[in-house]
C-alpha cells in the first residue's frame, strides 16, 4: 500500500512541477516581446524576392578592398512559412532558415547580418576570415 502511495505523491509532483514549469515560460515578458519580435521580422521576410545587386568585399591583409558588385538577372529567393528558402542562386535548392529579434537571419546555419528590412527591400550580409583575408558578401533583394 505504501507503493502505490509513494507512487501516486512522485506522479502528482511531477505534474505539478511541469505546469509550473510551462507556465513560468508564458508568463516571461521578455521571452514574450522576443517571440513577438521574431514574428515581426518573419512576416517581413516571407515571401518572394529578387537578388538585385550581390556584392563581394575581399581584403587581403592591409591591401585595398576589391569591391565586385554583380547584378544578376532572375535569380530568386522565396521564403516559405515552414523554414524552408527556395532559390536558385547556385541551381535550384532549398535552404532551411531562421531568424532572432537582434537583425540576423540564418540561412542552413550560417549567420547573415539583416542590414535593411523594409516591404520592398531585404539586404543583409555574412563575412569571413581566412588566413590574413576578409571576406564580406552582400546581397540585396527587391520585391
Amino acid at each position: 500500500m505504501s507503493i502505490i502511495k509513494f507512487i501516486s505523491k512522485a506522479l502528482l509532483f511531477m505534474v505539478i512541477l511541469s505546469i509550473s514549469i510551462s507556465s513560468c515560460k508564458e508568463d516571461d515578458p521578455a521571452l514574450v516581446e522576443e517571440d513577438e519580435e521574431v514574428a515581426i521580422v518573419l512576416n517581413k521576410i516571407r515571401g518572394r524576392w529578387n537578388l538585385t545587386k550581390f556584392i563581394e568585399e575581399t581584403q587581403e591583409g592591409e591591401q585595398p578592398v576589391e569591391v565586385i558588385e554583380n547584378e544578376p538577372d532572375g535569380i530568386y529567393f522565396e521564403f516559405l512559412e515552414n523554414g524552408i528558402v527556395k532559390t536558385n542562386a547556385e541551381g535550384e535548392q532549398e535552404l532551411i532558415y531562421s531568424v532572432n529579434p537582434r537583425d540576423t537571419i540564418f540561412l542552413n546555419g550560417f549567420p547573415q547580418e539583416i542590414t535593411e528590412l523594409t516591404d520592398a527591400t531585404f539586404t543583409f550580409s555574412n563575412t569571413a576570415n581566412e588566413r590574413g583575408t576578409s571576406y564580406k558578401q552582400t546581397y540585396v533583394l527587391t520585391r
